[in-house]
């Protein structure tokens, strides 16, 4: 039944985020280790090399192509997130997975998200130098404005709004929830933190699980946070969100 006072269950939202990942290990993992695990672990290595860092600095042509570079990594981190987000939405409403599919539907949406990122950003950006707080508050209103966007085509600040409306009443949920997150990314950073100890290799390694780790959980995770609000406080079922994909 609905409810709209309802709030985010942080125990189903684990559920269904790590289910989401295990019974897609290969859409998740590995989609997230090829477009933000692998170009960061690069990065690691390239700064742990002063040599290599001096000569970018000394080569135009460098410099240039580390600054495409840049712009590519954050194209590839929007269709990153948008893709699994399609792919939770789909996975928790017992569709199968087709990962051409779920890159056209964020392809398609990419200068919306592109648009939504930047006007986050400021906002987010703009408390955090404030006071913090705000910063953070926006933060959490604004959570599930990119699932918004994806499953309910509505316009850029729509979606903001809309997701304003959806997390009212679960912010301190919300919180903990993305405290949660940090810890498990903490936890794994500090795992292999030995590692980068001893060579750069190590600590691109590690560079390599913690960002492979953390896209995944930042796609499915929001996604789940939106479809158990969607559930909870308007009682629509998963299904019928997955139907929006079909």
């Amino acid at each position: 039944m609905a409810d709209a006072e309802a709030k985010v269950d942080i125990s189903r939202v684990l559920n269904n985020t790590f289910g989401v990942i295990s019974r897609n290990p290969v859409v998740f993992l590995g989609l997230s280790a090829l477009i933000v695990g692998i170009p960061n672990a690069l990065l690691q290595l390239v700064q742990g090399d002063p040599a290599a860092i001096a000569g970018a600095f000394a080569s135009p042509a460098v410099i240039i192509s580390s600054f495409i570079g840049f712009f590519v990594l954050i194209f590839f981190s929007v269709v990153l997130q948008a893709t699994l987000i399609v792919a939770t939405v789909k996975d928790l409403g017992g569709e199968e997975i087709n990962l051409g599919d779920c890159v056209k539907m964020a392809l398609s949406k990419f200068l919306p998200l592109i648009g939504l990122g930047i006007l986050m950003s400021l906002g987010i950006m703009g408390g955090l130098i404030l006071l913090v707080v705000p910063g953070i508050i926006l933060m959490l209103m604004w959570m599930v404005s990119t699932p918004v966007l994806m499953t309910e085509n509505l316009g850029v600040v729509d979606s903001m709004k809309r997701s304003s409306q959806l997390t009212s009443g679960s912010k301190l949920l919300l919180f903990l929830v993305m405290i949660i997150y940090v810890v498990i990314a903490a936890v794994i950073g500090g795992i292999g933190g030995a590692l980068s100890l001893f060579s750069a290799t190590g600590a691109a390694i590690v560079a390599l699980l913690v960002n492979t780790i953390t896209g995944a959980l930042q796609g499915a995770g929001i996604a789940s946070i939106y479809v158990d609000l969607r559930t909870a406080k308007e009682g629509t079922d998963t299904g019928t969100l997955a139907e929006v994909f079909s």
